[in-house]
Order: structure tokens, then sequence, then C-alpha cells
């Protein structure tokens, strides 16, 4: 028995176990609760001013106790978030999550693991899940993983493994001298997380050639293969190819087969940004649109976007995973292992790499999913998304007062309202006023984008719940929206 002296965090009396318990059973109700009606509520609301005021307040010092705090973030936190669970939620890329991923999280969370590496279940849970995705996404035997928050960071260890490898592994002990000239290419639509690693791993913004695209807006090769050649006949160090499987913006796929064979013949690092589309190759309908992918010497993708997986979850696979470690793996006593134990020789260490030691538990949440739901209704998902994106783009062609901006991509279709005699700056001011209405009433969440100097409506369906009865009801409200603002 604990000496009443000695502080704990635990509760403190029989009395508030009970009263822990079935707060805890009151949450998990709720949330169940909320996701069920999650079709009758707003998709997003904002956040009232005097909400904001209640939450600026001092830090309680004796402390509320559980029932108020979870009372009090109830009442001021919870209605206010993205809305991406919602099926009408189609802003940016968000996944809209899942039930068993969400019990997942709480049982990794209850846990509390250090998955840093060492004998323990959440290691080999990882493991397990890092082996699913090196064999849907085609990698070989010897490919390395790691789950990571998202594709962003999978994007810039991803580039910090290229560094290694083309500065024959100086950058670790020179720093930023052994990447002078270092550069690389990726189209116009590149993620900016691309010109973020750059400037984190002493490449600087200049390092980071943008290619103009084709009208399919996919990179044009022959405007990066004369960027190559020019940075080479000027003494520069090309040294990284990055493709988009699905750019963020309209959800075109570059041609991942073609940077392949280009980067083979200059002896490039292929690295492939496939945060918003890669999981697609798990459907055996939808696989041949990423030919190519499964040749990457790297590659980054999200798992809280169109995998479902409650935020956040993100993943990298390397091909070399003895490159790798050799990138990230640094010494140090209080990292040694043994002859048995938890940290015995032989044992997984995620440590080694990347650059965090410590790690929480992502995997469970993605395998408890992956188990519940199994992979053939997961991959389903991926179709209906893709086919929905398709059909918005038949009901827009539809209708005479709404125009498309760019080919239909990958789950992605940008739109916009427009009127006859209105000229573009107008035709921008009206969308944007159809934008806010959508959201404020909490009817839709769409994300603002701009092609070529015009505002448009970007919709992007990687939502599990959305059906195409929604979509119709998208294309009648901005067109009564619109109608109404311009009057014709």
């Amino acid at each position: 028995m604990r000496d009443e002296f000695e502080p704990h965090l635990d509760p403190r009396s029989e009395e508030e176990w009970n009263e822990a318990r079935a707060a805890a059973h009151r949450l998990v109700d709720r949330v169940i609760d909320e996701h069920r009606a999650l079709r009758e509520s707003e998709c997003w609301k904002p956040m009232p001013a005097e909400v904001k005021k209640a939450l600026n307040a001092e830090a309680s010092q004796e402390g509320m106790g559980l029932e108020a705090a979870l009372a009090k973030a109830q009442q001021l936190i919870q209605p206010y978030t993205s809305g991406n669970r919602h099926p009408r939620f189609w802003g940016w890329v968000k996944g809209a999550g899942t039930l068993p991923g969400i019990l997942g999280q709480w049982m990794a969370t209850g846990m509390n693991a250090n998955v840093f590496g060492g004998n323990q279940g959440p290691v080999f849970v990882e493991q397990q899940v890092l082996e699913w995705f090196r064999q849907g996404m085609g990698f070989p035997e010897g490919t390395s993983g790691l789950l990571v928050d998202g594709g962003s960071m999978a994007n810039i260890l991803g580039l910090a493994v290229a560094r290694h490898k083309a500065t024959g592994g100086r950058s670790k002990t020179e720093g930023a001298e052994a990447c002078v000239g270092l550069r690389v290419y990726g189209s116009e639509a590149t993620h900016n997380s691309i010109q973020k690693g750059a400037e984190l791993l002493g490449l600087g913004a200049k390092g980071v050639r943008l290619i103009p695209m084709d009208t399919q807006g996919r990179v044009d090769l022959a405007a990066l293969e004369a960027a190559i050649q020019a940075d080479l006949q000027a003494g520069l160090r090309p040294f990284c190819v990055v493709g988009s499987a699905c750019t963020v913006g309209t959800g075109a796929m570059d041609p991942l087969l073609e940077l392949r064979k280009l980067t083979d013949r200059f002896g490039l690092w292929f690295h492939v940004d496939g945060a918003i589309g890669a999981l697609g190759r798990f459907s055996a309908k939808l696989r041949p649109r990423f030919e190519g992918m499964e040749l990457a010497d790297s590659l980054a993708f999200d798992l809280h976007k169109w995998g479902q997986i409650p935020y956040d979850a993100g993943c990298l696979l390397v091909r070399d995973g003895n490159l790798h470690r050799e990138t990230f793996q640094v010494g140090a006593k209080y990292l040694g292992t043994m002859d048995g134990g938890f940290v015995a020789h032989g044992c997984h260490m995620f440590h080694a790499y990347s650059p965090l030691l410590s790690r929480g538990d992502r995997a469970l949440k993605i395998w408890m999913t992956i188990q519940t739901l199994g992979l053939d209704r997961w991959a389903s998902i991926f179709e209906k998304n893709v086919a929905q994106a398709v059909y918005l783009g038949e009901l827009v062609d539809a209708q005479p007062r709404l125009e498309r901006l760019a080919p239909t991509g990958l789950n992605i279709l940008c739109f916009r309202f427009k009127g006859s005699g209105l000229g573009d700056a107008k035709l921008d001011a009206v969308n944007e006023k159809i934008l806010v209405e959508l959201q404020e009433t909490g009817f839709c969440v769409m994300s603002p984008f701009r092609i070529h100097d015009r505002f448009c409506l970007r919709v992007c369906v990687s939502n599990h719940r959305t059906t195409r009865s929604d979509l119709e009801a998208l294309v009648q409200r901005v067109v009564e929206i619109g109608q109404r603002l311009t009057g014709v």
C-alpha cells in the first residue's frame, strides 16, 4: 500500500477509481453516439468568441477533478474540430477515421509504450504493419520502414537518406559543406515539405528545382531532363528526383515509370511522395495507375488521409534498409544491447532509422483497422472515392452554371461556378463567397485552390462516409448560392 505522504497521479480512493471508470464509459458512449449521428450534424462550425475566451484561462492550481475537466472539454473543445469525420468534408486531404482505429489508439494510449525498440509488443506490431505495407507497395525484401507522424516527415527523412548516399556519408560528419551544389527536382506541384526538407538538410531552398507541368498537371519529362543536364554542365550535383503519386492540388499522377528510367540514366535517387494516393495500390483495380511506384528508392505515404487511420500516422519505406539505418544510426552508451532482457542483441531498434528516440505507438490503430475490416473492404473505399470523383466531374459537366478547371485527378476535382458576362476577378470573388458560405452554414467543407490564377472549389473525396447523394447535393447547393449572389 502506498504511503499517504508520497504523491502519485492515480485515483486516490476506491470512490475515485469508480468515478474514473464511469467517466470513461460515458466518454466511449458519447464518441460512439457522435459517430452514429455524424450525418445529422454540422460539418463544421466556427468557434464562438466566448468559447475562445473561456479556454483562455489560467491552469487549475488545485485541480478541478476528472468529471469537471471532461465536462469542460466536451463543452468547449469537442464541438469545434475541423469536421473531417463528417461525410461532406472534402477539404485539403483528410481522412474520416474509423471506430476500430479509435479503439486501437485508446488501447495504445493506455499502454503508453515508448516504441524506440526492444522486446515489446508494440515494436513487433509496427514491424508487422510495415511488412504489410512493403508487400502492398510491391517493395522487395530488405526494405526498411518506419511509422512517422505524416507524409511531410516521411518526405524529409527520405531526402535525408538520399543525401546520405549522394555524399557518401559525408553529410553526417561535414554537414552543409558536403552538400554544396546538391539539387533535388520535382514538378511545380511538388509538396512544400520537399522545400522544408531541403532547408533543414542544408541544401537550402535553392537546392530545389521546380519543373513545369504538362497539360495534365504532371511533371514535364523533357523539361526535367533539360534542367538536370543544365545543372550538370554548370558543375552542380543533381542527386534526387521526387515524383508525386497524386498531387495535392488536382490529383494528377506523375509518370512514375518514366521517372524511374530517367533517374537510372543519370544515377539519381528516385523518391515518391505518395502521401495522398499511394494506398490506392492496395486495390487491384487501381494498381495499374501506380506503375513504377514499386521501383522507387524511397516512398512516403499517409495513413491518416485515404487510409482513414485516426491522426496522426504516416509511413516511409526505403528500398535499401542498410542505407536507411546508416543514415541515422548514432551510437550512445545508454542505447546498448545485452545478451538478454528487454534490449537483447538482435532486437529491432526503430531509433536507428530516424532522428527520433522516443516514439509513440502508431501501429496498433492501423493494425486494429486492417484486422477488423480486412484489406478488401479497406481497398474498396479507394475504388469508391475514385469513382465518386469521376461522378462529380460528370455532374459538373452536365450543369451549365459550373465548369471544371482541371481534369479529374485520382480522387480530386477542381471546379467553379460561372456566370455569363462575368470576368475572372468577379468569378473569383463569387466562388470564394460560395466556399465560405458552405463552410459557415455547416453544409460541407471544401478547400480553396487556384488554377491558372483562377479561384476554384477543390473537392478531395477521401472520406469513406461520402455518398453520391452528398455530391449531388453539393452541385445543387453551389448553383443555388452562385445564382443568388450573381442574379444569373
